[in-house]
């Protein structure tokens, strides 16, 4: 009896065992797609020199100076909004941050502060 009892718990564990393998042998798998968009060639912004304020046309993002720190959005702070109401120097830069290469915009096109934006296209390939 204790054999024959040893035997159907072998076997009940056996059965168990071999109905969880398949369960234990799936896995899940999960797969997830990154996109990066690369945009190459100059970035077109305009630029607000007399406020230190970029606005980018093709990603409707508007970068400007708080203080030291450069922030960007697609909305100006109300404090600043009344700077882009007019005028503005169209910019193309080798960068998706302009405030990268501030400090040569500022030496290059501070003399055309305030014309309208269509009399002054300018590229920037360095």
């Amino acid at each position: 009896m204790k054999m024959h009892h040893s035997l159907i718990t072998a076997t009940a564990v056996a059965f168990g065992l071999a109905a969880a393998m398949p369960a234990m042998a799936q896995t899940r798998t999960t797969e997830t797609t990154t996109t990066t968009v690369t945009h190459t060639g100059p970035h077109r912004y305009v630029w607000y020199g007399d406020h230190d304020i970029y606005f980018a046309p093709t990603t409707k993002t508007y970068y400007w100076r708080e203080g030291s720190e450069w922030r960007s959005g697609t909305e100006l702070p109300m404090a600043d909004r009344a700077y882009i109401k007019s005028g503005g120097i169209t910019v193309n830069l080798d960068t998706e941050r302009p405030y990268e290469r501030n400090e040569w915009v500022v030496k290059h096109y501070s003399h055309h502060r305030d014309h309208d934006e269509d009399d002054n296209d300018h590229d920037h390939d360095d």
